[in-house]
């Protein structure tokens, strides 16, 4: 089983990445070839629209988004750390999305979606400032996760339920909360 990480915060030793380097552990010691990708680390240019992508099955700009694709395709199972940023994903992750749409679906002669990654499936992990239950009530982590989900359904990926955990401006996430990620990570391997 290959398991991809992709981390889009650029707090290293902030909550998503503690999260996610937890979700490492736990597919590792569980015997899943781990992959993780910070895409803070990575030169990955915004989407210019072109449509190249389209016709070439792959993007003409000159980044590291080929090596993103190729771990993406590559992936059996995915993981996506996203904190949450104005209820959405931060802009990192949204180019990432934007410069890969030629990989995750493409049109029917009609002009219906049809996606190309079925077979895979994804957890979504975000974390917020707003306190819970409130960050899900008003839409913060659920704003979050419902973007991410919405892009990877089109792709064909399934999710398995998300882990969003608010108030983190006042606390660290707890052991409780990695606890939760081992769970995740044993159902996502399944």
């Amino acid at each position: 089983m290959r398991l991809l990480i992709i981390n889009s915060s650029p707090r290293r030793q902030g909550n998503i990445s503690r999260l996610l380097d937890r979700a490492a552990q736990s597919a590792t010691a569980a015997g899943a070839d781990c992959h993780v990708i910070n895409l803070y680390d990575k030169d990955i240019r915004y989407c210019l629209g072109c449509m190249t992508c389209r016709s070439k099955l792959q993007c003409p700009i000159p980044d590291d988004m080929p090596l993103i694709a190729d771990a993406i395709k590559a992936a059996d199972r995915i993981v996506i750390g996203a904190p949450c940023y104005w209820a959405n994903m931060p802009g990192v992750l949204k180019s990432m999305f934007d410069r890969l749409v030629y990989l995750f679906m493409t049109k029917n002669k009609h002009g219906i979606p049809e996606p190309l990654l079925r077979g895979r499936k994804a957890l979504i992990v975000t974390t917020a400032t707003t306190p819970m239950p409130l960050a899900r009530l008003i839409g913060q982590t659920s704003g979050t996760v419902k973007a991410i989900k919405n892009i990877l359904k089109l792709g064909g990926i399934s999710t398995i339920p998300s882990i969003q955990i608010g108030g983190t401006l006042k606390h660290d996430i707890s052991d409780a909360d990695l606890l939760r990620v081992d769970r995740r990570i044993a159902r996502l391997l399944k």
